[in-house]
C-alpha cells in the first residue's frame, strides 16, 4: 500500500497528509548483489523438475536481472527525467512469478506427455490388434476357400430348385384360378345369404317388438290353460326346442297312450320368473344347425303365428 509505484500512493499522501507530517520515513538502501543471491537461492531451493546446474545459475542470473533493470531505471530518470521503481518488492515478484511460471510450463508438458504416451498406447494396442487380425485372417483362409465352394455347390442347388419352384408356381396358378372361381360361387352365395338376412330382419324386427309387448300376466293366462289351442301349443313348442327344453312322457287324453308333450314341459318353463328376460337375451345368432332343420318344420305351419 506504501510502494512508490503507480498513482496510489500519491493520493493517499493527498488525501491524507498526515501521513507526511506524522510520520518519520526510514530509507532502506538497496540490497548487495550478496543479499540479493541469498534470498534467490532461498526462495528457488527445492524448484521440482529442476536440474542442479539449471538450479546453481538461476539466483545469479535472477540478481543479474534485477541489477540490469535497476541500471536501466537509473538511466531512464537521467535521459527521461521520470521514476521507474526497482524495489526489493519488485525483486521478490520476479522470484515468484518465475515460480509460478515454471509450474504453469511444467504442467502444460506433463499434460502433453501424458497425451504422447496414451497415443503411444494406443498404437502399440492397435498395432498388436492388427497383427493378431492378420493371424486370424490366414488361419480363416482355408475356412473362407471351403465356405466359396459350398456358396457355389448352394448356387447350383438354388438353381435346381428355382426351375423346379417355377414348375409348382405353374400348378399353382392353375390351382389359383380354380380356387378363384370357389370365391365367386361362395360370393354368390354370401350374397343370397345377405339377401335372405335382409328379409329376415324385419321379421325379427317384429317378433321383439311383440316379445316387449308381452307382460306377467300374459304368461299367466297362458299356464293357466288346460286346453291352449293348437297355435300356443306350436309356439311354446318352438320356443321350448330352441331353448333345448326335452319334452316330458305323459297320457295322451286321446289316444290313452304315453307321448312325448312339450305341453307339459312348456308348463314348467314358464313357472320361470325369469322366462321373458331368457327369451330377451337368447343368443339368436349361435343357433344349433340341428335346432334350426328342427324349427323349420314349425314356421311353415298355418298355426304358427309368435
Amino acid at each position: 500500500s506504501f510502494s512508490p509505484v503507480g498513482d496510489a500512493f500519491r493520493e493517499r499522501l493527498r488525501k491524507f497528509p498526515s501521513l507526511v507530517n506524522c510520520t518519520t520515513i526510514d530509507w532502506f538502501t538497496a540490497w548487495p548483489r550478496d543479499a540479493l543471491e541469498t534470498v534467490a537461492t532461498s526462495f528457488l531451493a527445492g524448484l521440482p523438475g529442476a536440474d542442479d546446474k539449471v538450479a546453481k545459475a538461476l539466483p545469479k542470473l535472477c540478481v543479474k536481472f534485477h541489477v540490469d533493470v535497476k541500471d536501466l531505471s537509473a538511466r531512464f530518470l537521467a535521459e527521461q527525467k521520470r521514476h521507474y521503481y526497482v524495489t526489493p518488492t519488485s525483486y521478490l515478484e520476479l522470484l515468484g512469478s518465475y515460480g509460478k511460471l515454471l509450474a504453469k510450463r511444467q504442467d502444460e508438458v506433463m499434460t502433453a506427455k501424458k497425451r504422447y504416451e496414451v497415443g503411444l498406447d494406443k498404437l502399440a494396442t492397435t498395432e498388436s490388434s492388427v497383427a493378431s487380425m492378420q493371424e486370424e485372417l490366414i488361419a480363416l483362409q482355408p475356412q473362407l476357400e471351403e465356405s466359396t465352394k459350398q456358396t457355389e455347390a448352394a448356387m447350383v442347388v438354388i438353381e435346381r430348385e428355382t426351375a423346379e419352384a417355377d414348375k409348382v408356381k405353374k400348378v399353382v396358378s392353375q390351382e389359383e384360378a380354380v380356387a378363384s372361381a370357389e370365391a365367386a360361387k361362395v360370393q354368390a352365395i354370401k350374397d343370397e345369404c345377405e339377401a335372405d338376412l335382409a328379409e329376415a330382419l324385419p321379421a325379427l324386427k317384429e317378433a321383439i317388438r311383440a316379445l316387449d309387448t308381452l307382460t306377467k300376466n300374459d304368461i299367466t293366462e297362458v299356464k293357466g290353460m288346460k286346453s291352449p289351442p293348437n297355435g300356443v301349443r306350436v309356439v311354446l313348442e318352438a320356443v321350448c326346442i330352441l331353448k333345448g327344453v326335452k319334452p316330458i312322457r305323459s297320457k295322451d287324453p286321446q289316444s290313452g297312450q304315453m307321448v312325448d308333450s312339450y305341453w307339459e314341459a312348456s308348463k314348467k318353463m314358464l313357472m320361470d320368473e325369469d322366462f321373458l328376460l331368457s327369451l330377451r337375451n337368447f343368443d339368436k345368432d349361435h343357433i344349433d344347425p340341428n335346432i334350426m332343420k328342427k324349427i323349420q318344420t314349425y314356421t311353415v305351419q298355418a298355426d304358427f303365428q309368435p
